[in-house]
């Protein structure tokens, strides 16, 4: 039975969860085969803004239950047991050992007594954060109703467990809602936050109906796709998302974020990205690169701006990598201004 949550709409939300060593859960293969074809036949051909990935490429969890969490048989004085170490325990490292063996020891039967073992932890701490996260990958809507019951921000942890593993029947639990508890922003970031680490195709498609939908919460459910893209996909593949999202200010802005972290790490090949781009947008990301490949080679990011065949770009590429040579070394700048061929105004820009 689906119950409503009032807890969920009355405090705000969480940062995003950090898995540590126990994400390992979320990876296994068991059920692997049945959740991830009930996956795909639901979000047939995903929308994604526009953006594909080829089957062999999707990073898809399925609706897998082996997550490691209930292998072992404890009662209930070990679980009180391996609670007085997690409290007391100084050592990170074995701290999170202890808790790890809590979670193996965690069924339906003794969630409760589990979870009351735990919440003396900071609610922003890694280990209230990974406990809810197994909680919902294991019991799902039951660890959802249960958490509505309890008094500490759980929500999102709990959500975002839940739909990493099961997607399909998250996202129908999470549309079967009335619209203010869609709303909740805790719920939803959640939801968001599971069907990224599930389908990051299947989580687009929901972050962009929320943008459509002009949802206030839409920005930071994009940007926690493209962190998630920047995580597993290649540079070329998160820039392709970027670019196919409905225009607007919320694309510019992951835009602009993929190509700052394209240029940062792989300057050459973000250049070669750039130049495929067009008008005023593909001008900044043209400026972009050159001021962030300048960092590490001015003289190459001089170079590449001194060919580039807009005009306005080229002009304001090449200043910004030269006054970046200069900075770095003066003497090697003036040299190269002398033998670049660059016209005076441009010179002068660059000198100042």
């Amino acid at each position: 039975m689906i119950e409503m949550i009032p807890k969920s709409i009355l405090y705000g939300g969480m940062g995003v969860v950090g898995l540590g060593v126990l994400g390992i859960w979320v990876l296994s293969d068991d059920g692997e085969e049945d959740g991830l074809g009930e996956l795909e036949r639901a979000q047939g051909r995903g929308r994604g803004g526009g953006y594909e990935l080829e089957q062999g490429e999707r990073r898809v969890t399925g609706r897998s239950r082996g997550t490691g969490l209930g292998r072992r048989k404890m009662d209930r004085n070990e679980i009180i047991e391996v609670g007085r170490r997690l409290r007391w325990e100084l050592n990170p490292l074995r701290r999170r050992a202890a808790l790890g063996q809590l979670l193996e020891g965690m069924n339906e039967e003794n969630a409760m007594l589990a979870r009351e073992q735990i919440v003396h932890f900071s609610e922003e701490s890694p280990e209230f954060q990974d406990f809810h996260f197994a909680w919902g990958a294991m019991l799902g809507v039951d660890a959802v109703n249960m958490g509505a019951d309890t008094e500490e921000k759980d929500m999102a942890a709990t959500m975002t467990g839940w739909a990493s593993v099961d997607p399909v029947g998250a996202l129908a639990w999470y549309d079967s809602l009335e619209e203010d508890r869609r709303n909740c922003r805790d719920v939803t970031i959640g939801m968001l936050k599971g069907l990224a680490s599930s389908d990051l195709v299947f989580a687009t498609d929901f972050a962009v109906d929320k943008l459509e939908a002009e949802d206030k919460h839409a920005g930071e459910m994009l940007k926690v796709v493209k962190d998630k893209m920047l995580e597993l996909e290649t540079l070329p593949t998160a820039a392709e998302w970027a670019v196919a999202l409905p225009e607007g200010e919320v694309r510019d802005e992951m835009l602009m974020g993929v190509a700052g972290e394209f240029a940062e790490r792989e300057p050459k090949e973000a250049a070669k990205w750039a130049e495929t781009l067009d008008g005023d947008e593909g001008a900044r990301i043209k400026l972009l690169v050159a001021g962030k490949w300048a960092r590490e080679d001015p003289v190459a990011s001089l170079e590449w701006a001194r060919d580039l065949q807009d005009g306005e770009a080229r002009r304001s590429a090449m200043i910004r990598a030269g006054r970046a040579l200069m900075k770095q070394n003066a003497e090697e700048g003036r040299q190269w201004l002398e033998e670049s061929g660059l016209t005076e105004d441009i010179r002068r820009e660059i000198v100042k």
